[in-house]
């Protein structure tokens, strides 16, 4: 028995034994696995405790960083290529940061320290209205401006690029000085209103202008005529004033109307403004073509109405040949009859000024000659709603002290039909038959009936002589101005 029992015994301590170390093996697996996890673990912990992962925030101050970067190699390239040479100043207080870009060569730039003071001024007003917890960079420079041909302009400039948290953006706003400092490139001298307007004589007839444009902008004329028409002339070297390429606003005298400026377009003003000095664009089209040099024209006033009696006769036959006159109206008589002055502008006739009561304006003195010019002008202007522009001396007597006075262009004649002295039809007729020639201006009086029955036949034999018959307004191309004579469009002369 002990022979058969003992190959059992030891099969089964084998079987022992390789359980046993079957388990050992198992063991130093699971001890391993452990191990290796908890090395894993600490080596990962130590390197997330090295390299944390980014925050939202720290995101974000990457990105800002990038776009401020960015930001600030556009503008440093932008001023690069920028016509002016300059130098930058780099400044930076707290959020705020300036950058100040000053030509490299100031002698040669007019107003150079009033245009800095200007620039300096802009940056702390563009500081001022800034948020201040966000980042500001403010660009601070001079720009040229090429207004044309012959004039540039050195304008102060600030662009402010403020960070916009929510859309993680800088955005831009622009601010211009109005102190702009334009340049004559003929001299290299700031522009003045003599290069733009040249004369004495054209300042007067802006004056006109400027006369009639406060008064369409009333909204009581007639309460302020006395205020406008007696205000101080603006002059050529006193005025201060705006300038842009296609307007001009102008500084006023001290005056009763309270008002201190006023802006006018270069078409309102196109006979006499400098083309040279403005954009040609902005009086394009603002003055009538020149008169056709293959064709005859004359022009046809009448003086010392309007007459109830006679006025309105000679109306009609106006109207009925289609012609357009020139109306000299004496003061006395529109405010005797507004509503007739009115029908003579309603039908396109030109009405003008030629004073109040007839006197020679240069055998009285001054302040009756202002007096008689003033009270006709609102004599005109209560009739028509319209100043008078042109202005007929009685008796054609006129020199430089009256002319600046009156402050119109001064319409003479060139043909005298005498009808003041014949009253006779045939003789007014065979008087114009003998003395007309091409562009002349033709004196008659409507206050005289025999004129008037000159008229129709006057016209017919003008047109059958080839002519044109205009107003003299138009004749003379819209453009006559104060301080000189006019006997026709080819015929000017300075009042001396």
């Amino acid at each position: 028995m002990n022979r058969k029992n003992h190959p059992r015994g030891t099969r089964n301590s084998r079987r022992e034994k390789k359980q046993h170390r079957f388990s050992r093996k198992l063991t130093f697996a699971a001890l391993f696995a452990i191990s290796f996890i908890l090395i894993c673990g600490s080596v990962y912990a130590t390197y997330a405790m090295q390299h944390p992962p980014k925050e939202a925030s720290n995101l974000e101050d990457d990105d800002y960083q990038q776009k401020e970067i960015a930001l600030l190699e556009q503008i440093r390239e932008s001023q690069k290529q920028a016509k002016l040479e300059n130098t930058e100043q780099e400044k930076t207080d707290g959020n705020v940061q300036t950058l100040l870009y000053e030509p490299t060569v100031t002698n040669s730039i007019p107003q150079f320290q009033a245009l800095k003071v200007a620039l300096t001024a802009l940056i702390d007003t563009a500081q001022k209205n800034s948020p201040k917890e966000t980042p500001l960079k403010l660009v601070g420079y001079i720009k040229i401006i090429k207004a044309n041909e012959q004039v540039i302009g050195y304008q102060p400039v600030v662009e402010s690029y403020t960070w916009n948290q929510t859309n993680e953006e800088w955005t831009e706003q622009t601010e211009v000085s109005k102190d702009t400092a334009f340049v004559n490139q003929k001299t290299n001298q700031p522009l003045t209103l003599q290069d733009l307007f040249t004369s004495e004589a054209n300042i007067l007839a802006i004056q006109q202008v400027i006369q009639q444009k406060l008064l369409a902008e009333s909204p009581d004329a007639n309460t302020i005529i006395d205020n406008v028409l007696n205000m101080p002339s603006i002059s050529l070297d006193q005025t201060a004033f705006t300038y842009y390429s296609d307007k001009i606003s102008l500084g006023l005298p001290d005056n009763a109307t309270g008002k201190k400026e006023i802006t006018l377009s270069y078409k309102e003003i196109a006979g006499y403004v400098n083309p040279e000095y403005i954009d040609p664009d902005s009086i394009k089209d603002a003055l009538p073509a020149p008169l056709d040099p293959n064709k005859k024209y004359i022009s046809l006033t009448f003086d010392d109405g309007p007459n109830p009696e006679t006025t309105p006769r000679l109306l009609n036959i106006l109207k009925e040949k289609n012609v357009k006159a020139t109306f000299f109206m004496l003061g006395q008589n529109v405010v005797k009859n507004e509503a007739l002055v009115k029908r003579v502008a309603d039908e396109g006739h030109e009405v003008a000024s030629h004073s109040y009561s007839h006197p020679q304006l240069t055998g009285v003195d001054l302040q009756r000659v202002k007096d008689e010019v003033q009270k006709t002008d609102k004599a005109i202007y209560h009739a028509i709603g319209k100043l008078p522009t042109d202005f007929r001396p009685p008796y054609g007597a006129v020199n430089k002290d009256v002319a600046t006075i009156i402050g119109k262009p001064i319409i003479q004649w060139s043909v005298d039909s005498q009808d003041w002295q014949s009253h006779n039809a045939q003789a007014i007729i065979k008087r114009i038959d003998e003395t007309a020639y091409n562009d002349t201006i033709v004196l008659m009086h409507d206050i005289h009936p025999e004129t008037v029955d000159a008229v129709a036949t006057v016209i017919d034999r003008l047109r059958g002589e080839g002519y044109e018959i205009l107003p003299s307004k138009e004749l003379l191309g819209n453009k006559a101005k104060p301080l000189h004579m006019y006997y026709g469009s080819k015929d000017e002369r300075p009042v001396q």
